[in-house]
């Protein structure tokens, strides 16, 4: 093996600076360098993107100020696209008198959880309503930056009966918010939320349409989090069968051990990997890490394979001995660079800094 050959104490070298560049990620992940999970998100610093509807397409119609105060979510599931959240519903009238109890959440695939918690006192001096809500959400998630992926969870609301010709339902930023103690399971929230109306028409209903109100926060996984649970080990596994053009070109069978045995343990990996995304109809940043992982693996045990024929074959032991020299000369050092360069190169290109 590579290690008899005492007269290279540059390949101790590269093993050594391979197990410290291996050894960074794990201390730019260490607790310190996260913030406290019970940090709070301070109201002046959460952004609000909040739509202002024009006065005269509220001309004539029972208006509704509607807002959402996020208290946690949680159990996101890629899979199926489904999240819980509890908040609290704002309602209040603009146009009095009107009826804005009869609500529906429109994104929901179970019945949710609502806890009138309107003051019985209040309601004869002015028509404000408000609602605890604890509800099972679902939304299409964008999948194709994962590990890396930022997800957009929404709530979607609108009338059970009135059309938009009536009333409107209006998204005000004075009566939404996110706590300051928000809990988001296995996630971080940044202090992003916005509201829009739209009208959603219904073809199959003689093209009724109603006022939908959409509210939305943004969650995600902090990069080095990602990295470290999502690719690192890849990086490590093809990088112990780089460890293969460390050897000398007569040890072919050793090296196509070892590169076999990193494309089967590659092949492992990305199904493990993966086992949390549903089969979408696009590759994923993890899928095309993965293939650009493959390509090189494959590279390498072709490279071993060459040089094994070249041993094994009847002829001119002297000029398959210089072509197998060559060989091994030029990949070990084409190969292992190239592999470095692409995977920068994709995710630059794909993900960004």
């Amino acid at each position: 093996m590579f290690f008899g050959n005492t007269n290279k104490p540059w390949v101790v070298l590269a093993i050594v600076f391979m197990l410290m560049i291996a050894l960074i990620p794990l201390f730019l992940s260490s607790p310190r360098n996260y913030p406290p999970s019970f940090e709070l998100i301070k109201p002046e610093d959460i952004d609000k993107d909040f739509q202002q509807l024009p006065e005269e397409y509220l001309k004539g119609k029972e208006v509704v100020r509607v807002g959402v105060y996020i208290l946690s979510v949680g159990n996101l599931d890629t899979r199926t696209g489904t999240y819980a959240m509890d908040l609290f519903l704002n309602l209040i009238c603009e146009t009095p008198p009107c009826d804005p109890t009869q609500f529906d959440i429109m994104n929901t695939p179970s019945r949710p959880i609502i806890e009138d918690q309107t003051d019985a006192d209040i309601l004869p001096l002015k028509q404000e309503y408000y609602y605890r809500i604890r509800a099972n959400l679902q939304t299409n998630l964008d999948l194709k930056k994962f590990p890396f992926d930022e997800h957009t969870l929404i709530i979607e609301l609108e009338d059970k009966n009135k059309e938009n010709n009536e009333y409107v339902l209006i998204p005000d930023p004075e009566l939404s918010g996110i706590d300051s103690q928000v809990y988001v399971s296995g996630w971080s929230l940044r202090p992003y939320i916005s509201g829009v109306e739209q009208a959603h028409v219904y073809p199959v209903y003689d093209d009724e349409t109603y006022s939908r109100v959409r509210f939305a926060i943004r969650i995600y996984h902090p990069w080095s989090s990602s990295f470290m649970k999502g690719l690192f080990a890849a990086i490590v596994i093809v990088g112990v069968g780089m460890l293969s053009f460390l050897m000398n070109e007569t040890e072919a069978r050793d090296r196509i051990s070892l590169t076999s045995g990193t494309l089967a343990s590659a092949i492992f990996y990305h199904m493990t990997l993966t086992a949390s995304v549903p089969p979408v109809g696009y590759l994923t940043y993890a899928d095309r890490f993965m293939i650009l992982q493959y390509i090189f693996i494959t590279a390498s045990l072709g490279v071993a394979v060459s040089l094994f024929l070249l041993q094994r074959r009847d002829g001119n032991q002297t000029t398959d001995k210089t072509r197998s020299i060559l060989i091994h000369r030029t990949t070990r050092w084409i190969i292992p660079t190239l592999w470095i360069i692409t995977m920068v190169l994709l995710h630059v290109t794909t993900i960004g800094f």
